[in-house]
C-alpha cells in the first residue's frame, strides 16, 4: 500500500525541496508528490518527457556507427560515466519539445545545458567563483567557453583567475594563474592548464570567470577540476530535458558564488544548441 504524506512546505523550501524530489523519483523506489494524486509541475514534465521516449529510441537506432561513438565521447567528456544514448535521448527530447531540427548534432565542446554569463552594456563586473579546499598540486584546470563580443574593449575581457593557497612559516602564500580570452568573438574552445608545484599542499583554492566593465557574452560548459590525486570537481550545467541547474552556494569555502547574483541577464541557465 502507498502511503502518502502532505508536507506543508515554505514557500523558501521550495528549491531544496524541489531538488530532494528529483532525486527520489530518478533514483529512489517510493513516490513523492507534493499533492495527494501525481500532478506536480515535476511529474508533469516527466510524463510529457516519457511520450516522446519511443520517437528518440527510434531517431538512436538510426544513427551511424560513428555518430553513436561521438555521442559516447560527447557524454564522457561532460559527465564521465554517462552513456552516450542517455545524453541523446535528453537532447533529443529538448529539441523536439523546443521545436529546434532533429536529431542534435554530438559536441565535445559542449552538451545540452551550460551558463551564460553577460554583462548589458558593460557596466558591472560580473563574477562567477568557485572555492575548494585541501587539494595537492599540481592543479589543472580545463573548461569549455564561446564568446559574443557586443561592443570592443580595449583594456578588459573575459578573464578566468586561479588562486591556490598554502602556508609558509606561519603565514601563508599562493600560487596563481591567470587566462585572457582574446578580443572579438570567438568560436567554442576547450582550454586546459596547470600550475602549482608537485606535491604543494592547498588549503584554499578558488577559480573565478570574470567580465569587468566589457559588454559580451560568454558561454561555460564542461568545468573539470583536478589535483595530483583526483579529479575534485565536475560540472555539466545539468542533463535533464526538464529539470533546471540548481548551483550549490558557497559554504565553507566549498562551491559557487556569484556577483552580482545568480540572476538574468548576468547569469542564465540555457541550452546551448550551436
Amino acid at each position: 500500500m502507498v502511503k502518502l504524506i502532505q508536507p506543508d512546505v515554505p514557500p523558501e523550501y521550495e528549491l531544496l525541496f524541489a531538488k530532494m524530489f528529483r532525486w527520489f523519483e530518478r533514483y529512489g523506489v517510493p513516490i513523492w508528490c507534493r499533492k495527494w494524486f501525481q500532478t506536480s509541475r515535476a511529474v508533469v514534465k516527466q510524463k510529457q518527457a516519457a511520450t516522446k521516449l519511443p520517437s528518440a529510441a527510434s531517431a538512436w537506432r538510426a544513427l551511424d556507427t560513428n555518430t553513436k561513438g561521438a555521442w559516447k565521447a560527447a557524454a564522457y567528456n561532460a559527465y564521465k560515466y554517462y552513456r552516450g544514448y542517455r545524453l541523446f535521448v535528453a537532447d533529443y527530447i529538448w529539441r523536439q519539445k523546443a521545436g529546434l531540427s532533429l536529431p542534435g548534432t554530438p559536441s565535445n565542446f559542449h552538451q545540452l545545458f551550460g551558463l551564460k554569463l553577460a554583462n548589458p552594456g558593460g557596466a558591472l563586473d560580473v563574477e562567477m567563483r568557485r572555492d575548494d579546499k585541501d587539494l595537492v598540486g599540481p592543479i589543472t584546470i580545463k573548461f569549455a567557453y564561446k564568446k559574443n563580443e557586443i561592443t570592443p574593449s580595449a583594456t578588459a575581457a573575459f578573464k578566468v583567475n586561479c588562486t591556490a593557497y598554502y602556508f609558509t612559516y606561519g603565514s601563508y602564500s599562493s600560487d596563481t594563474d591567470n587566462f585572457s580570452a582574446p578580443a572579438g568573438n570567438v568560436g567554442w574552445n576547450t582550454i586546459e592548464r596547470s600550475f602549482g608545484p608537485n606535491l604543494r599542499k592547498y588549503f584554499h583554492f578558488k577559480i573565478v570567470f570574470t567580465i569587468k566593465d566589457y559588454d559580451a557574452e560568454v558561454y561555460i560548459d564542461n568545468v573539470i577540476l583536478k589535483d595530483k590525486n583526483k579529479e575534485f570537481f565536475r560540472e555539466g550545467w545539468n542533463t535533464e530535458s526538464y529539470a533546471p541547474w540548481v548551483p550549490k552556494m558557497l559554504y565553507r569555502k566549498q562551491d559557487w558564488e556569484f556577483k552580482p547574483v545568480y540572476a538574468e541577464p548576468y547569469f542564465i541557465h540555457q541550452y546551448l544548441e550551436d
